[in-house]
């Protein structure tokens, strides 16, 4: 073997151990970080096996690279020391590319109780609002962040100069004697010879699902959630599938329950026959930012909440109603089309969905409604305004059109700009029918808010519970205004959250941070308080049986106007790439690359052991994997 390629392997080698050293330190800061949700030995001996394991994994893969670059290298006559140069280079960027994201780890976990996944190349397409986000909201972090970035990067600079670059020779022999060396690191790669290579269900040891990202490194974590991102149309087969004729059965049998099935290729194709006759009434429902249950006093939370607490006695309010996921885009896909969450991005996001994709709007607008998404902050965040206006709205209101605001905020202006904006829209054409989608965003990181508008529940001023309250003072006004003016006798009107703030929990799904408030206000509605189980996705259905919608729809949400007398009801979520189905008393947790597992569930605890319910089970995976398949096939649209 010749001098170069003894240096370079030595200097590979030196980098494989390094970064070995660091992500290895890196998780047991993690691991004392969250000592309180650890629960002994044995979970401190799954993180750190299975965190080797995942280490190896990833260094090998990485460094397969630069090995076949050298072995290829020695077969030709090229000279030179470019190739010595260009693999400190990479092995450089790479350092500072795992310690990047080590570092923004911390953080990353305190906003979604997970290391970081997609969500971080999801973010990179609104730099301006993560970047106001992170200064605002997480300053002190991201100055000792960089800090630390630099400091790794000038040293490691330092030890990189100490390996001079050797000039490649022409040694086919060389070459043959690497050949071992690439079979160790593609078994590297996989950790092993079984039958699939690993993934994070083969490191998973607890129904924490945090817990279950802490022998995974932060690298490996962005890495595979690019690899699946680069799979969505097939996502359910990430829960194990099902036969497809066996599947749309079973998504047929839940059609009928909902109405008349309509011959069609589209299975959940089906009459909604509306519980009154169509009256031209607006359609107006308010989209709450991260405003979960536990914040609102009258469904047991913290007493944050007024105006919406007095709304209990005066509206039909859900004491039970569950968000389908913990992103807003995840919420507004519910919201506005019904259709069912998966462990793909939303809708909202994904191709074949923007443009003839079932929505509230498109069907509307057949109706002679006009439609209008209203928000504070830049609409392209999310593709809200793309996927909207491609899918049946007729305009859309943003950050940029407002005149004068009396307070902007990273996220755009205050509720009380928004709202304002949003009654002024309402009242122009009155003989026009509209429909409008209107979603505040005050109750977010870094949560600014004018001053002087609330009495303050804690110091500092920006912080959840205070925003909280504000985005319950503008609702307020807004809801008294609509009253004032009349408005509300020729509306129906629904408020609801998108998702819970901070979803994390210590269970595979945590199902209490689903619980969002939300209650509908109707002329016709009788106030009243309702226990049912609801999902998000029956609220779309339910919003158009009360305007006298009478038409065929996709949705497999129900009219909660018109139940079934021994209805349950069910709820179904998306925590990361779990699902949850749960029908009040068991919740059946699909996870990726293992078997289904079913919990008893009540009184917001889960069964200490997990118990066998095959039909349930398969009703789950047929949801799941029906919702791939109806994106993919583009089967959820007007008929």
């Amino acid at each position: 073997m010749t001098l170069f390629i003894r240096k370079q392997l030595c200097f590979l080698g030196q980098f494989f151990l390094l970064a070995l050293i660091l992500l290895t330190l890196s998780r047991f800061a993690f691991v004392l970080w969250q000592w309180p949700r650890i629960e002994g030995a044995d979970d401190i001996l799954a993180i750190f096996i299975g965190g080797l394991r995942i280490d190896l994994a990833t260094l090998s893969q990485l460094l397969f690279l630069p090995l076949l670059a050298l072995a290829l290298h020695t077969l030709t006559p090229l000279k030179g020391h470019w190739l010595s140069r260009a693999i400190k280079v990479y092995c450089w960027v790479i350092l500072l590319l795992l310690v990047l994201l080590e570092l923004s780890t911390p953080t990353f976990i305190s906003e979604y109780d997970t290391r970081p996944n997609r969500l971080f190349f999801e973010y990179l397409s609104s730099p301006n609002e993560v970047f106001g986000m992170l200064f605002n909201g997480y300053l002190l972090e991201l100055v000792i962040g960089t800090l630390l970035l630099v400091a790794t990067g000038w040293l490691t600079r330092h030890w990189l100069r100490r390996h001079r670059g050797e000039i490649a020779v022409f040694s086919p022999a060389s070459s043959l004697l690497m050949l071992p060396l690439l079979a160790l690191l593609l078994l590297g790669a996989r950790s092993g010879i079984q039958h699939r290579p690993i993934n994070p269900a083969m490191v998973a040891f607890s129904n924490d699902r945090m817990l279950n990202t802490l022998p995974l490194n932060s690298t490996y974590s962005v890495m595979y959630a690019l690899y699946q991102m680069g799979n969505e149309s097939s996502a359910a087969k990430l829960y194990g599938e099902i036969p497809e004729e066996t599947m749309l059965n079973i998504i047929r049998q839940q059609t009928e329950a909902l109405g008349q099935s309509v011959p069609s290729d589209m299975p959940s194709l089906h009459q909604l026959t509306p519980s009154q006759p169509f009256q031209k009434r607006n359609l107006i429902i308010v989209v709450e930012e991260s405003l979960g249950a536990q914040f609102v006093g009258s469904l047991g939370g913290k007493s944050l909440t007024p105006n919406i607490d007095q709304w209990r006695d005066k509206s039909w309010f859900f004491e039970n109603l569950y968000a389908t996921g913990t992103r807003s885009a995840r919420g507004l896909e519910a919201i506005t089309t019904g259709f069912l969450p998966s462990p793909a991005r939303p809708v909202l996001k994904l191709p074949k969905a923007q443009g003839n994709f079932f929505s509230l709007a498109g069907l509307l607008s057949e109706y002679g409604y006009e439609s209008s998404f209203i928000y504070g902050g830049e609409s392209h965040f999310d593709n809200m305004k793309g996927f909207f206006l491609n899918n049946g709205f007729d305009l859309t209101i943003d950050q940029n059109d407002y005149t004068n605001p009396s307070f902007v905020g990273n996220w755009g202006v205050s509720d009380e700009d928004l709202f304002s904006q949003a009654l002024t829209y309402l009242q122009t054409k009155p003989e026009q029918p509209k429909f409008s989608l209107i979603f505040t965003s005050t109750n977010h990181t870094p949560f600014e808010f004018p001053d002087d508008k609330i009495e303050l529940y804690e110091e500092p001023k920006q912080t959840v519970n205070n925003a909280v309250k504000y985005a319950d003072y503008a609702l307020g006004k807004f809801l008294q205004e609509l009253e004032a003016k009349g408005m509300m006798e020729n509306s129906v009107v629904m408020v609801v959250a998108d998702h819970d703030a901070r979803v994390w929990g210590d269970s595979l799904v945590p199902i209490n941070h689903f619980h969002i408030p939300g209650f509908i206000i109707s002329p016709d509605i009788e106030p009243k308080i309702d226990s049912t189980l609801v999902s998000q996705i029956d609220l779309a259905p339910t919003l158009l049986s009360l305007l006298g919608i009478d038409h065929q729809v996709p949705m497999l949400g129900h009219d909660l106007t018109q139940l079934p007398v021994n209805y349950q009801g069910r709820a179904i979520m998306q925590y990361g790439d779990n699902q949850a189905y749960w029908d009040g008393q068991e919740v059946v947790i699909l996870r990726p690359n293992q078997q289904p597992i079913t919990y008893p569930y009540t009184g917001g605890k889960f069964g200490k052991e997990p118990m066998k319910d095959p039909e349930q089970e398969l009703l789950a995976l047929a949801y799941a994997q029906f919702a791939s398949w109806a994106y993919d096939k583009q089967k959820y649209r007007l008929n």
